[in-house]
């Protein structure tokens, strides 16, 4: 997002110079190829934009952090090196690096990297209070509206129906000697089986997705959701249609975590509600199921708290086991998330199945 990099400065500083602005496109520009290929480093951009660069999990040896000071650096020697006094300018520059990551699409085709991307300032977004500072609010709010279309523009192409392959087979012809049959007819028949394979599993994502909304059944918990509380049957909600979705999932997939959790259920029993409180009944199952204690995106959970808040609670709890659950300031300080924040059942069920899709793309990347 080069385009807003004037905006984005201003973060830092109001009336940022010609001279700066340019020397700050070209450090976006430089960090972008490293961001594009480097998945945890991408992730440590987007915490450091979401929650800042000077405090946990970065200090001055951080990858992203010397990254940032060295592209700035090279350009303009009045940086000052110590995170306290540079953290903004970071936050700025990571801002605008993931910003054009996000909009700079070849063929208007959002890449991998800028999915992942999409996700994370999704999920961190999504419950996170707003800030007060205009700026900093304004680039966010930019961040989360290009993120959103980047997902539906990634769902839409993922699911979308095609028959080219198989339109091709159909009338293909016999070749005349002495070119090879076989040279023809296999790349054929093996984009014809891909294409043929990729409807299948759009399909299989319907007919589950349908059928687990049918049955309103938790797996996680061996009940139907009608026999768990509100929260309890959002908590489970999220994490079992997110293992069924595609990635990306799209939009309305949060509506269906909505759904399946309001069906039959009164309004008194849909109250708002804080994580705090909610915690408190969360079971060894759900713990595990959103942070499972040999999986590969513990690291992921335990450095990147904003953009996995309810991961990250129960990557703390899971060692411990303890009750009652307390989560406590240092949940605040981590996530930016107050424990007594209230939200409705659902929005809290969405969260979980933004996040276990994040798990799910790191894990199959």
């Amino acid at each position: 997002m080069l385009n807003k990099t004037l905006e984005f400065l201003r973060i830092v500083d109001a009336h940022p110079s010609d001279e700066k602005v340019r020397k700050r496109k070209e450090s976006g520009q430089e960090l972008l190829l490293q961001v594009d290929s480097d998945a945890g480093m991408l992730m440590e951009f987007a915490q450091g934009v979401i929650a800042g660069f000077g405090s946990a999990p970065f200090t001055q040896e951080s990858k992203s952090v010397a990254s940032l000071i060295k592209s700035i650096k090279s350009r303009d020697e009045t940086l000052p090196l110590d995170l306290k006094e540079n953290n903004v300018e970071l936050q700025a520059l990571a801002g605008i690096t993931l910003g054009e990551l996000l909009t700079h699409q070849p063929k208007n085709v959002p890449t991998d990297s800028a999915v992942l991307a999409a996700l994370c300032f999704r999920s961190a977004l999504s419950l996170r209070p707003v800030v007060s500072e205009k700026h900093l609010r304004a680039m966010l709010d930019t961040l989360l509206e290009a993120s959103d279309v980047d997902l539906r523009v990634a769902a839409k192409l993922r699911r979308k129906e095609s028959t080219a392959a198989l339109q091709k087979l159909e009338v293909l012809k016999k070749t005349e000697p002495p070119a090879d049959p076989w040279d023809v007819l296999l790349p054929t028949v093996k984009r014809a089986i891909f294409e043929a394979n990729n409807q299948a599993v759009i399909d299989r994502e319907e007919l589950e997705t349908l059928w687990w909304m049918f049955a309103s059944y938790s797996e996680l918990e061996s009940k139907p959701l009608a026999e768990l509380t509100a929260f309890n049957a959002a908590f489970c909600a999220g994490i079992e249609l997110a293992e069924r979705a595609l990635l990306p999932p799209v939009p309305s997939t949060v509506g269906m975590v909505q759904r399946a959790v309001v069906t039959g259920r009164k309004a008194t029993a849909l109250a708002p509600i804080s994580l705090q409180d909610a915690a408190k009944s969360w079971t060894k199952v759900m713990i595990e199921a959103l942070s499972p204690s040999d999986g590969s995106n513990d690291e992921y959970i335990s450095r990147y708290p904003s953009i996995f808040p309810i991961s990250w609670a129960c990557h703390r709890l899971r060692p411990t086991g303890e009750e009652p659950v307390t989560l406590g300031k240092e949940f605040v300080k981590a996530t930016g998330i107050h424990v007594d924040a209230v939200q409705s059942p659902s929005d809290w069920g969405s969260q979980t199945f933004r996040e276990k899709i994040i798990q799910r793309t790191l894990a199959e990347s």
